[in-house]
């Protein structure tokens, strides 16, 4: 017998989740699952539904993406909405098969701005108003403990495609400026949310502690005009370059001698998982399922959120260690593959699903 159909709902995501819901669909249709995908186009690439949910809150936006998630839904045995948005449209249908949520960030005021009070309570609402929810972090989980529908949170972290260069590391470093130099990566939207403002006072601490160091950060954002400045200001220009969006930013991971990732606040950083499957040595921030995945001094470094003092002085120490930063990225290679098993994880999703039907 066939397995049920699936559609997944996506909000005005980036980065990271469109990744995770790419790889998820394109990895279920490979176990049986009927699969397509919705969102605001473009989306994901492959089997596409235009569904334009919306990046805000107006009425009449959310009327005409409610709409169209209607038509879309009619033929599908379950809905799964990723986010905040794309959960609230899908639990607003009238007549509509089950919904699974899964939760992959929280309500941020930096980022919400003046509608954080209404996101957040909606936010709350939400897991209440589900079939099922799953949280791609224990961090995800436990900020929703005692609210409706939260006790039967499953934590599930995100699957993503392998990490795979596209391009010699050679090639990538001389791009970048960094032929013969040491070279730390940071793959990131240019958002305050990714905590870029202290890896540039850390740029400042580190440039003196390894003399021709080079920090690329890769992404695009709100912030690029201000992280510019800041970087002029500081007379960083030879040291911090933005080197703005990448086609595939695994090719600037695979070439980093460290990846950095000096977030304040994510909830499964994909780029995480994806340098370490590489081998490369992380710095990052206890941020999602980062403490998951690195045991400070051993998988990985951990340094504290907004610390640019102990994220220079970990950068550093891995910079002047090369044989340290080999055996770490070693060892984060295996505990990636021990902790994202992408068939386990994929496994855990189809669970949910069948529970979720199973439902009288």
């Amino acid at each position: 017998m066939a397995e049920p159909r699936v559609l997944q709902l996506l909000g005005p995501s980036t980065g990271g989740i469109r990744r995770h819901v790419a790889h998820l669909a394109t990895e279920l249709r490979a176990t049986g699952w009927d699969v397509a995908v919705a969102g605001p186009e473009p989306v994901v690439d492959g089997r596409h539904l235009a569904v334009p949910v919306p990046g805000g809150i107006e009425p009449v936006q959310a009327l005409q993406a409610r709409a169209a998630l209607a038509r879309a839904a009619g033929s599908f045995d379950i809905v799964h909405a990723h986010g905040l948005k794309a959960g609230w449209l899908a639990t607003t249908l009238r007549r509509r098969p089950p919904v699974v949520v899964t939760l992959h960030n929280v309500v941020l005021d930096e980022a919400a701005g003046r509608a954080a009070p209404l996101l957040r309570a909606l936010e709350a609402r939400l897991p209440g108003r589900a079939d099922a929810v799953i949280a791609v972090s224990s961090g995800i989980a436990q900020q929703f403990a005692g609210r409706p529908g939260a006790h039967g949170i499953v934590v599930v972290p995100p699957v993503g495609p392998p990490a795979v260069p596209t391009r010699p590391p050679d090639d990538v470093r001389a791009a970048l400026g960094a032929a013969g130099r040491p070279l730390v990566v940071v793959a990131a939207r240019l958002h305050p949310q990714k905590g870029l403002d202290t890896l540039i006072d850390a740029a400042a601490v580190l440039r003196r502690r390894v003399p021709g160091v080079l920090v690329a950060v890769v992404g695009e954002g709100p912030l690029e005009a201000t992280l510019r400045a800041s970087i002029s200001r500081a007379g960083l220009g030879d040291t911090v370059v933005l080197a703005g969006p990448s086609p595939h930013a695994v090719d600037e991971l695979g070439a980093a001698d460290v990846v950095a990732v000096p977030s304040r606040w994510e909830s499964g950083p994909l780029v995480v998982a994806e340098a370490m499957q590489l081998g490369r040595p992380v710095v990052a921030t206890p941020v999602g399922f980062v403490p998951d995945l690195i045991e400070d001094g051993r998988t990985g470094r951990i340094v504290p959120v907004g610390d640019a003092g102990a994220l220079a002085a970990a950068l550093a120490e891995l910079l002047d260690r090369p044989e340290e930063a080999a055996r770490i990225g070693a060892a984060g290679r295996a505990r990636v593959a021990d902790r994202l098993d992408p068939r386990r994880l994929v496994a855990a999703v189809a669970d949910v699903y069948r529970a979720t039907l199973e439902q009288p």
